[in-house]
């Protein structure tokens, strides 16, 4: 499958017309037809009915349309990535994160550091409050965080990983020696609260199981939750990814699944730098969202 292939089938199924369609991509209707028929070739169906003024898409070739919109789109932003990198001799950026990095955010960092020889990246941990107020003011160029429920005007955002969380537990505490654990065990220990949102979620589903767990301490990062967890001071819920150390480990809970969205922000209308315009373009051409 090549990609002048994808771009003549988008055209045909939005117009769902061959001789319009081929008239957009500036190619004779020929070409456009046989571009087509390679790709029913391949996919081993028809993609289109033609029957004169009725042009329609197949089940198949409705079923293509997303898929094929997909990876046209990821491959346009990584070609628009390459051409914007240029030669740039200095490249760099600070980058506000809130929790630990992720696969999804390693790949794109690596791929903007391999394209653009003079990137120099500076990390900064602070919670998503945080992090959105150095934005405004211009102490940080881009941050990754999870998606405010509310969303402040002039933040654009790009979703690109969904991020579970767990519950975990002092190795030596009351509910790890468990294997398993029921909504009334979250009575037995304190709570330590983070993310207020993923604690007004947990709550929620507290109140359905009918308990009420006492949250009685509190950290600002998800990093520092594992530490006081270990400590003894109580359970917490972190991001499943969070690296925990050895006197810390997860729990399980039936019914128990809290997830949220992570996003890479920026300012609206704020000119971005090369390496953070070029991390956007990387995020946005895996097509994580």
């Amino acid at each position: 499958m090549e990609m002048h292939q994808v771009r003549y089938f988008l055209a045909a199924a939005r117009t769902l017309n061959f001789t319009r369609a081929a008239e957009e991509c500036n190619v004779t209707q020929p070409s456009l037809t046989r571009a087509i028929q390679k790709l029913e070739e391949e996919f081993g169906g028809l993609l289109f009915r033609r029957e004169r003024s009725l042009t329609h898409l197949t089940e198949l070739g409705r079923q293509m349309v997303p898929h094929l919109q997909r990876t046209y789109d990821a491959a346009q932003a990584a070609k628009m990535l390459a051409k914007g990198i240029g030669k740039q001799t200095q490249a760099p950026m600070t980058l506000g994160i809130a929790g630990a990095i992720s696969p999804q955010l390693g790949v794109a960092l690596s791929q903007v550091a391999a394209a653009l020889p003079g990137f120099e990246l500076s990390v900064v941990k602070a919670d998503a409050a945080v992090l959105l107020k150095d934005m405004f003011k211009g102490e940080i160029d881009a941050a990754v965080l999870p998606e405010p429920r509310d969303l402040p005007e002039r933040i654009d955002t790009i979703a690109f990983a969904r991020q579970q969380f767990t519950i975990i537990a002092p190795r030596d505490g009351p509910l790890a020696a468990l294997d398993y654990i029921g909504w009334q065990d979250l009575l037995r220990v304190p709570w330590i609260e983070c993310d207020s949102d993923v604690v007004s979620e947990f709550r929620d589903l507290c109140t359905m199981a009918g308990v009420e767990p006492e949250f009685r301490h509190s950290a600002r990062l998800d990093s520092d939750l594992a530490d006081l967890v270990a400590t003894g001071l109580g359970c917490a819920l972190v991001p499943e990814m969070q690296p925990l150390p050895d006197t810390v480990r997860r729990i399980a809970l039936e019914g128990f699944k809290i997830e949220r969205m992570m996003v890479f922000a920026t300012v609206s209308g704020r000119k971005r730098s090369a390496a953070t315009d070029a991390l956007a373009r990387a995020i946005r051409a895996r097509g994580w969202n």
